[in-house]
């Protein structure tokens, strides 16, 4: 296999028939549109054994790094969002709001008298930090049932 190519314009020679050795020269343009376009340009005859054909595909361009752990469903790595401001007191390299979403507010591995504690002092309080544990923005008796049945380690 044989590769010349450039910014616009490969050229891929293969070996399309190992009965009469004929190569094809496929010439794959990128069109005005930026579409990559495959023609074949001519063939001709040839003594070549075929070894391998690999077939060649023209590059593609990465955006972004794979997200590897996105605790919250935004898109964006939690480590990104940590570097950059994002709250994780515990230093697990979790969003400490992925973790509290649990139960566990004050984040020492356990739902407890103190996370109850933390619950009552947001009561009744419309988009709260802490407390909403059924996402309705506002804490209240279904939110104490939750942590309740949450009870114990995280």
């Amino acid at each position: 296999m044989q590769v010349a190519a450039s910014s616009t314009r490969k050229i891929v020679a293969v070996v399309s028939n190992t009965t009469n050795a004929v190569v094809a020269t496929k010439v794959i343009e990128k069109n005005t549109t930026g579409t990559w376009v495959e023609s074949v340009a001519k063939s001709t005859s040839a003594t070549t054994t075929l070894v391998a054909a690999v077939v060649v595909p023209p590059p593609v361009p990465m955006v972004g790094s794979p997200i590897i752990n996105d605790c919250n469903n935004n898109g964006i790595d939690d480590a990104t969002e940590i570097a950059g401001g994002s709250s994780d007191w515990d230093n697990d390299g979790r969003l400490d709001i992925c973790e509290t979403t649990s139960g566990d507010f004050n984040l020492n591995g356990v739902v407890d008298s103190q996370d109850v504690s933390i619950l009552l002092g947001w009561w009744g309080v419309s988009n709260p930090l802490y407390g909403d544990l059924n996402g309705d923005n506002f804490v209240d008796a279904v939110d104490l049932g939750t942590l309740l049945a949450r009870f114990g380690p995280v």
